[in-house]
């Protein structure tokens, strides 16, 4: 049963991870019809600048995060500026190719900076053992766990209680007839992609104590985020919250109990019948269109 609880645990943490990056695809898709195909290595720098800030520096947790979350801020402008923005006015797929390639500058970059050896970035709170009774779990897990509700918790209130929140809704519905009532839809698409970056860093900070620190280490994150996405629904972020903490928990007991590869094999066979079965995912609503 301890097992069964432990390896639970680490597969719950690491499916929300997987919600935290899977939503990012969720926002840009529902705002501007774009999906950023390097997420995952945009998660790779928010590990790789906090090994820098935090363990070469030295600079305590709170101003590496506040670091993390600027250069992601400014990553995230230029990203969109230079990726997507060409593409997107022009009603061209070609922000598919340039999302990746931006993706690939990242890692080469990376490699060119940090090297290619993984580094190792110690947990935040130690390596001590939190324990409920018979339950134990790693500080870093519960790190983990716990920012992910606050941030999908923070994303809800945002979307359904703030002004810019009902904007990017509104954009989300119809950019035309946002523009047509007065919201600035260029400045929403650009928040949409600099929130998605931010997210992307911060699922880095706080992942990188349990997967080490390389160049490649958001390359298979932001595949399986992506499978989550699509099999929750590209529009439905709760649902990506619960398919992600699903989706690790799942790979997670599988490989405890059978063998690694197979985790991959259930998760990606499984996106592939909810596209054939549900295109729209799990969560998300089938779209209509009226003549």
């Amino acid at each position: 049963m301890e097992f069964f609880v432990h390896i639970l645990i680490g597969g719950i943490a690491t499916g929300a991870i997987y919600s935290l990056i899977a939503v990012g695809y969720s926002i840009t898709f529902t705002t501007m019809r774009v999906l950023n195909f390097a997420l995952g290595m945009w998660v790779m720098m928010g590990g790789m600048l906090t090994l820098t800030f935090h363990v070469i520096f030295g600079f305590n947790l709170l101003i590496t995060l506040a670091a993390v979350i600027v250069i992601m801020v400014v990553l995230g402008i230029v990203g969109e500026r230079v990726s997507v923005y060409p593409f997107f006015r022009t009603g061209s797929d070609v922000w598919v190719m340039s999302t990746l390639a931006v993706g690939f500058l990242f890692i080469n970059v990376a490699e060119l900076i940090w090297g290619r050896n993984p580094e190792p970035v110690p947990s935040f709170f130690g390596s001590g053992i939190i324990r409920f009774g018979s339950f134990a779990i790693f500080p870093q897990q519960l790190l983990v766990i716990v920012t992910a509700l606050v941030i999908f918790f923070l994303l809800h209130v945002f979307y359904y209680k703030t002004l810019l929140g009902k904007a990017f809704r509104a954009t989300a519905h119809s950019s035309d007839v946002t523009s047509l009532m007065g919201i600035n839809t260029r400045l929403i698409c650009i928040s949409s992609y600099v929130l998605t970056s931010v997210l992307a860093g911060i699922a880095g900070f706080i992942i990188v104590p349990i997967t080490f620190a390389e160049a490649q280490m958001g390359t298979v994150l932001g595949l399986k985020a992506f499978a989550i996405a699509i099999i929750a629904g590209l529009g439905a972020p709760r649902g990506i919250l619960f398919c992600g903490i699903a989706y690790g928990a799942l790979e997670a007991l599988a490989s405890g109990y059978f063998f690694t590869g197979i985790r991959d094999i259930l998760g990606f066979s499984f996106m592939i019948l909810v596209l054939f079965l549900r295109p729209e995912g799990l969560f998300g609503k089938p779209t209509r269109e009226r003549a």
